[in-house]
């Protein structure tokens, strides 16, 4: 075998071992369910996350191209999640005739880590335009 094919696959070699794939030690997230409802004509995204639990991250996509992404890094500027209310959208829009799903991973406190909690549904709308809510798993 010359020099430079051994050198290809080398390189081949260390870029299969150097990709970051997870291990045996790495952690796996584990999702939780959130919870999702209408108020007043809008969707609602709750968790039994308590009070004073802050977000650290959200994620929300149709699937087909409208999401958000946000990251808070600095504790201090993470929203705070009051128990039973609302979490925030941060001014996504939902609109019938999409699914949806929506991550939120919220932390108790900087040392511990933080749980992710997601919601799937689809978002319909009748002939009165009144608005349908059908949550759906993630297989679906």
């Amino acid at each position: 075998m010359d020099e430079c094919r051994m050198n290809k696959y080398t390189l081949l070699a260390m870029v299969f071992l150097l990709t970051g794939c997870p291990g045996p030690m790495d952690p796996i997230p584990f999702e939780e369910a959130a919870q999702v409802r209408l108020v007043s004509n809008q969707v609602c995204i709750t968790t039994p996350a308590s009070t004073g639990e802050k977000i650290f991250s959200v994620h929300i996509s149709n699937g087909i191209g409208q999401e958000i992404y946000k990251t808070f890094g600095r504790y201090a500027q993470q929203p705070v999640v009051v128990q039973g209310k609302c979490l925030p959208a941060f001014g996504f829009e939902f609109k019938p005739g999409n699914r949806y799903a929506a991550f939120y991973q919220i932390e108790k406190n900087t040392t511990e880590p933080g749980k992710t909690y997601v919601v799937r549904f689809s978002l319909e709308q009748d002939e009165k335009g009144s608005l349908r809510l059908t949550p759906y798993g993630r297989n679906n």
